[in-house]
């Protein structure tokens, strides 16, 4: 059996959807990315960002060799019995292998596949995964083969330019459970259990939250910091621009893109041209150069946010004011937990809907009870369609169709 379960960020039609139950009462929460969250998330080529897709580098694959697999490895860990479905291989034990397009530790969407995986492997007592980050898109293939023949149970990939491959690889290793955090336009592959969100959702959330923000300061205006004007970036951007006019609609954000997005210098630049515009926020739909720009924003008392990531307001080495939230870990353990249980099937699509989720969409790190509801009740206008419209036109104009 082959399963590959998707965070692909993009509801396209055709596809048999099995909405996501809501794990407990979160009426105040959105739901993640229809076809962009993908990295940032969210997809793309392989300078790609976070979200329901990230950012993908020019360095070289690295492969973790701490997680890989030892020749001997002393006793192994017996799987759980309600995680034996996982055991594609029938050896006893459950190890992830998991392949990005950027770094591990970009602090953002690719960080938090990885530390995702790595906490629901050690919580169900199986082996440390295997890790090959930075992989670029012409090399997909090939390290995603080289993956496989190490007979892990599962592989997790982390964003759509990874994807190509796929449709072949499910096939030829279709022992293994294949799981792809994607982006916007994945294509259906049989044997596919995806979970998609939307970004437009997302993205408008945080745009509001953004707008709550700004309207206690004296600036008006934000930057959106992207990677290359790819399609999914721009749905978030127009998304995160509905959002923050929605507040005021005398505020206004600029898309600046900044070539990749993991390159700290180009985003330092961008950063530091926005600033002297007189900005008041920066959203970093970025990767690897993430950090970088929230470290600045601290320096220079601007609001910024998480790009995907859930435990943004948690941090201590960065202040993050919005957690953006679409994150690749909390969206695996759900999925999986579907999984084992039946709730979810190969050619089904769990489907993250705004409200369902308390970890999906934007959430304030500090904020007053005013702003708190003000954004609770967007997130509930979100949950009943108010916006559907217009987000429909967003997708429409961005992905054609």
């Amino acid at each position: 059996m082959s399963l590959v379960a998707a965070s692909c960020g993009n509801d396209e039609d055709g596809s048999e959807s099995t909405d996501a139950p809501a794990s407990g009462p979160a009426p105040s929460e959105p739901a993640a990315s229809d076809p962009s969250t993908s990295a940032p998330a969210t997809s793309g080529p392989a300078t790609s960002g976070p979200a329901t897709s990230g950012p993908a580098t020019s360095d070289p694959a690295t492969s973790d060799p701490a997680t890989s697999p030892p020749a001997t490895s002393g006793p192994a860990t017996s799987v759980p019995d309600n995680a034996t479905s996982l055991d594609t291989n029938g050896d006893g034990t459950v190890q992830f292998a998991i392949a990005t397009p950027g770094p591990r530790d970009d602090g953002a969407f690719y960080q938090a596949l990885v530390e995702g995986v790595e906490a629901f492997s050690e919580e169900q007592g199986f082996e440390a995964p295997i890790i090959v980050d930075n992989i670029e898109a012409s090399q997909a293939e090939t390290e995603l083969r080289n993956l496989a023949r190490q007979d892990p149970d599962v592989i997790a990939v982390g964003a759509g330019e990874l994807s190509d491959p796929l449709a072949t690889l499910t096939e030829e290793f279709s022992d293994i459970f294949w799981y792809c955090n994607c982006g916007a336009g994945t294509p259906e592959i049989p044997g596919l259990a995806q979970a998609r969100d939307d970004s437009s959702e997302i993205s408008y959330s945080a745009g509001a939250a953004t707008g709550l923000l700004l309207a206690d300061t004296e600036s008006t205006s934000a930057v959106f910091l992207g990677c290359c004007e790819l399609d999914f970036e721009q749905e978030a951007f127009q998304a995160f621009e509905l959002g923050l006019t929605s507040v005021d609609e005398s505020f206004e954000v600029n898309y600046v893109a900044t070539g990749d997005f993991n390159d700290v210098a180009g985003a330092t630049e961008a950063f530091n041209q926005a600033l002297a515009n007189g900005i008041g926020a920066v959203y970093p739909f970025l990767g690897g150069s993430h950090e970088a720009v929230v470290g600045l924003a601290n320096e220079n008392d601007v609001i910024t946010m998480s790009a995907g990531a859930s435990n943004a307001c948690e941090r201590d080495d960065l202040a993050y004011q919005i957690a953006v939230q679409y994150d690749a870990g909390d969206y695996l353990e759900t999925v999986f937990d579907s999984i084992v249980t039946g709730d979810l099937s190969e050619g089904e699509v769990f489907v993250f809907r705004v409200g369902e989720f308390d970890f999906v969409g934007a959430k304030f790190c500090d904020a007053t009870e005013e702003q708190v509801a003000a954004l609770d009740d967007v997130k509930a206008q979100i949950a009943n369609g108010d916006f559907d419209a217009q987000f429909g036109e967003i997708k429409a104009e961005v992905y054609g169709g």
